[in-house]
């Protein structure tokens, strides 16, 4: 490949702050920066993907206001929320990806940190797929897996370990890219794809009313995810949040270190 490769970006959450940073400092020539109109993750430290590119300017838009650039070598998804709108996907003349904090065909959808907590797995994931009509459904063109241990994960913590996968496996993507590597396209067999809906991923939350000890901080620590509400019990249509045992010592560290500048701040100390 003559050049460094022409792509449009799209994404959401941190990691794709770094994954554009990563590929303008190999002199990739980004015609568009896509962001979220609709989510945004406040809670986050450090500036988010449109403050980013504002940073290095590039041009940002919401995808309903994307305008004609032209055909470029890639169109990227990097966890980026809604479905990529088939113009634009087109406009790629080597692929169109998108980059699953999650394995496919097992994962896909809502809730896959969870769900796998919950069900004890052992292995983990996060997958580079081509775009297809859906969420989650093109053909894979990697999945990196490793290993995990569920009896000692949070839902948030699992996350942290598949989005540093992901860099690593978006990494790979772009120098294959690079080299000229045509990326692979590997159906998904049917049999194996499983997709959790947002309306199928919320009621998963409720504890179960006979469970054990076990159970339940099993449960306790899949949704353990701020700032969202995690795994609950219900009393005559009373939710009572869950704290997992293994977390619940270290809330009082940042809240104590709050009061104490709180304190400080009073004398000017």
């Amino acid at each position: 490949m003559s050049g460094k490769p022409s792509i449009i970006f799209m994404g959401s959450k941190p990691a794709s702050v770094v994954a554009l940073r990563h590929i303008v400092a190999r002199g990739w020539d980004v015609k568009a920066v896509c962001v979220s109109g609709t989510v945004s993750h406040p809670w986050y430290p450090g500036p988010n993907l449109k403050e980013v590119a504002e940073e290095l300017g590039l041009s940002i838009y919401k995808q309903a206001e994307m305008p004609e650039t032209g055909p470029v070598d890639l169109v990227v998804s990097y966890m980026f929320r809604h479905l990529v709108k088939p113009h634009i996907a087109q406009r790629a003349t080597k692929a169109a990806v998108n980059f699953h904090a999650a394995p496919l065909p097992e994962y896909g959808g809502w809730g896959t940190y969870n769900l796998a907590i919950l069900e004890q797995k052992k292995e983990f994931g996060c997958t580079c797929h081509h775009l297809g009509e859906g969420f989650d459904d093109g053909p894979l063109v990697k999945v990196r897996r490793f290993p995990i241990e569920p009896e000692e994960l949070t839902g948030f913590g699992l996350e942290g370990l598949a989005q540093a996968e992901m860099l690593r496996l978006f990494s790979e993507i772009v120098e294959m890219v690079e080299q000229g590597v045509e990326l692979p396209s590997i159906p998904q067999p049917a049999h194996e794809i499983r997709y959790n809906s947002l309306e199928e991923f919320l009621p998963m939350k409720r504890i179960p009313d006979d469970a054990d000890a076990e159970t339940a901080d099993r449960y306790a620590r899949a949704f353990w995810f701020p700032p969202y509400e995690g795994a609950y019990y219900e009393t005559n249509g009373v939710r009572h949040e869950v704290i997992p045992v293994s977390v619940r010592e270290t809330l009082g560290e940042p809240l104590c270190q709050d009061v104490m500048q709180n304190l400080n701040a009073v004398l000017g100390q």
